[in-house]
């Protein structure tokens, strides 16, 4: 019998709103995430009624009851969600869709995320300041560590010390990502390039991060439609077949504590282990990434822990 989801599961349809500044949305967030799901069910010829299964990550607030109801859905027949995380939670939410297909708990799973920070705050704003802490940050608040740039610059710090490494890897990530934005017309950035200099110039957020090493955060939603190999035969796109998909952690990681073992990490090494694994491919065969962390140091390291 043959297990995994390689080659069994296609993504057949895309949809994305448009993407505003953090609090610019003039829509909420459940409006949002309709015209994504929408988008991506018209982009893959499908009926968006037909939708069945539902899979979201980092505590997204869009119920997918609520959604089969404002969408006309005929049933739902699989809802899930990808704990916490920021960005890597999307692969794991298409994951899970991916193994629903799979599984035959549904037959059109749409795997989506929308925020809108004018409506219920800033995403990734510092947290603990005041009022109840959660258990791990009750060892490190107190001595003023709360945001997340704070956290990952601790890793990151700790990661270009064990290899040696300068401020170039972070500023050439950083430069990268503003390049690739000037061939985008919907990007944030679009028509704002950015320079060395800009970048060496911008203030310090939390060594080694300077401002164009945090990521933007922006208000808006997307989604993709996964089903069957069999069914993507017949629906308007050509299919792009999912190879594999890992989720996890290493022990101990949220603890947020510099005595880890692996403190100077990105969490991501037995998760790429099993995901080439899954893939049956390996980081050699690999000739385009899309590499999400919401600060360069998290990019250099997930690269790193891929073996790219």
């Amino acid at each position: 019998m043959e297990y995994g989801i390689k080659g069994k599961v296609a993504i057949v349809g895309i949809g994305e709103t448009r993407y505003y500044k953090r609090g610019a949305s003039p829509v909420s967030e459940f409006l949002l995430v309709c015209e994504a799901v929408m988008k991506a069910a018209d982009d893959a010829g499908i009926d968006v009624k037909d939708i069945d299964g539902f899979a979201s990550y980092s505590m997204d607030r869009n119920d997918p009851t609520r959604l089969a109801a404002a969408l006309g859905c005929k049933e739902v027949s699989f809802a899930n969600m990808f704990w916490g995380g920021g960005g890597g939670g999307c692969a794991g939410a298409v994951g899970n869709g991916a193994a629903a297909i799979v599984a035959g708990y549904a037959k059109y799973v749409v795997a989506y995320r929308g925020l809108a920070q004018g409506q219920f705050g800033r995403f990734g704003q510092a947290r603990g300041a005041g009022g109840y802490l959660p258990a791990p940050m009750s060892y490190t608040a107190p001595y003023g560590l709360f945001s997340p740039a704070q956290h990952i610059a601790l890793r990151t710090r700790t990661f270009m010390h064990q290899y040696g490494m300068s401020q170039d890897p972070l500023a050439g990530i950083a430069l990268a990502s503003y390049a690739h934005a000037q061939r985008n017309p919907r990007a944030i950035m679009y028509g704002r390039p950015l320079t060395r200099e800009d970048y060496d110039n911008s203030r310090w957020i939390a060594e080694p991060f300077h401002l164009f090493d945090c990521c933007q955060e922006n208000d808006g939603a997307a989604a993709v439609i996964l089903t069957t190999r069999e069914r993507a035969r017949d629906l308007r796109q050509r299919p792009a077949f999912v190879m594999g998909a890992a989720q996890g952690s290493e022990t101990g990681f949220s603890l947020v504590a510099p005595t880890e073992v692996s403190f100077g990490g990105a969490n991501f090494k037995g998760v790429a282990r099993r995901l080439y694994e899954s893939a049956g491919i390996g980081p050699e065969d690999v000739d385009v990434a899309q590499v999400y962390e919401n600060f360069t140091g998290g990019t250099l390291m997930s690269m790193v822990e891929h073996g790219l």
